[in-house]
């Protein structure tokens, strides 16, 4: 692989600079994102810089310097300069970004580079786009989780980033897309699908056939992500009264969110003494790790029936394969187009259909007990630092080389094999 320079505009909440801004937002989904991206990149022997604009609202009206810290292998992250003061932030950030695209672009002019910019949120596509009509430096989207769609998002600001999507999509050379459902958002045709993250496969855990033990002890199903209406908390504990309760079943949930009031309550009040609940709230990587290894199902529940469907992906599903337990999920985004009896799923967004789903797995576990194998099989093949790199590769190929590199046309089947 030909060695690029890639300036990657990306909101990365570094735990130094954490704590030095005061930057209030966990960011731990987007934080797992967007290292997956980077070190893919480094595993295609790219020169990165990342360049992560953070929005400040606290209003101290404290001004902070650019600060610039290792991260990945052997990547920088600057932090442009801002000020702690609402709106005020937006503005100053937007033009400290775009002022160090230009000095990156002066460090590596000459060289083959391009700019990776992260989403449609105005800090990061905005002065991508201004730098690529004055510089033409070749731009490249990382559309995850569409940011129109979203149900908490203000509705002024998801207008506003539909009609900054609207003119990208005329400058844009290239896209990552977190779903196959997307291409219809895009229109350049050079374009990959990275779903949800990278792994080494040396690092995943040994795949187990599906063994749900005796009824000597608790049934596990582990739920863990943000606590929103998306995100479909609720449906899964709707689905508990119908679920069959022979077994003892214990339900861990992890993660935080607005509907975490409801879940509290919900636990208080539920009277079957055949089901526990345990709310963990946010857990630190190690207890988080050790939950994930008590599993005997992970329950994904995020909407199918919502817009939101249709411009992300669940990323937990692939963290869930990483653990080599058996998955249950609804059939958001694209994954009925990627399940090849991998994943047992359930439709409609229905607390009933869930339920039965999960009495299902209880009656006849060991019809399901090849699908931990099969996962981590598409997990490899699709999601490895190694594949994910040879993805990324090919699309910034085209993309510098301005179309006349061998067209990128991305195929479920190709990365299945």
């Amino acid at each position: 692989m030909e060695t690029k320079s890639i300036a990657y505009v990306a909101p990365y909440v570094d735990e130094q600079l954490h704590q030095k801004r005061g930057y209030s937002s966990k960011h731990t989904a987007g934080n797992k994102k967007i290292d997956c991206i980077l070190h893919a990149l480094e595993e295609g022997d790219n020169q990165i810089t990342v360049i992560s604009p953070l929005l400040l609202k606290k209003n101290t009206f404290r001004f902070f310097s650019a600060d610039r810290y290792s991260i990945g292998h052997r990547s920088e992250v600057i932090y442009p300069a801002t000020v702690d003061a609402k709106f005020i932030s937006l503005f100053l950030t937007l033009f400290t970004t775009f002022f160090q695209l230009v000095r990156w672009n002066r460090a590596y002019k000459g060289e083959s580079r391009a700019v990776i910019f992260y989403n449609y949120r105005l800090e990061t596509a905005l002065p991508a786009m201004l730098f690529k009509m004055l510089y033409r430096v070749p731009l490249i989207v990382e559309y995850e989780d569409g940011i129109y769609a979203v149900t908490e998002t203000n509705k002024y600001y998801k207008k506003l980033t539909v009609m900054v999507e609207k003119f990208a999509n005329k400058l844009l050379d290239g896209a990552v897309l977190v779903t196959s459902v997307l291409k219809k958002r895009i229109r350049t045709d050079n374009y990959t699908v990275v779903r949800g993250g990278t792994v080494h496969p040396a690092k995943l855990k040994p795949v187990q056939e599906v063994n749900l033990g005796t009824a000597d002890r608790a049934f596990r199903m582990v739920y863990s992500g943000r606590l929103d209406y998306d995100r479909g908390i609720e449906i899964l504990l709707e689905a508990l009264p119908h679920v069959n309760t022979e077994r003892m079943i214990q339900l861990d949930i992890t993660g935080y969110g607005p509907l975490e009031e409801k879940v509290k309550q919900f636990i208080a009040s539920q009277s079957n003494a055949r089901i526990n609940i345990t709310f963990h709230g946010f857990l630190d990587d190690n207890d988080y790790a050790a939950l994930m290894e008590q599993a005997d199902l992970f329950v994904n529940t995020q909407r199918e029936k919502i817009l939101f469907s249709e411009c992300s992906f669940p990323s937990k599903v692939v963290e869930y394969i990483k653990y080599g337990k058996l998955v249950l999920t609804s059939g958001v985004s694209d994954i009925n187009l990627i399940n090849q009896n991998m994943f047992v799923t359930y439709g409609n967004d229905s607390a009933q259909e869930l339920a039965a789903a999960i009495n299902e797995i209880l009656r006849h576990p060991a019809q399901y007990s090849l699908y931990p194998a099969r996962a981590m099989q598409w997990l490899i093949s699709d999601c490895s630092h190694k594949v994910v790199a040879g993805k990324l590769d090919k699309v910034l190929n085209r993309a510098i080389s301005g179309g006349t590199k061998e067209k990128v046309v991305y195929s479920e089947s190709t990365s299945m094999k």
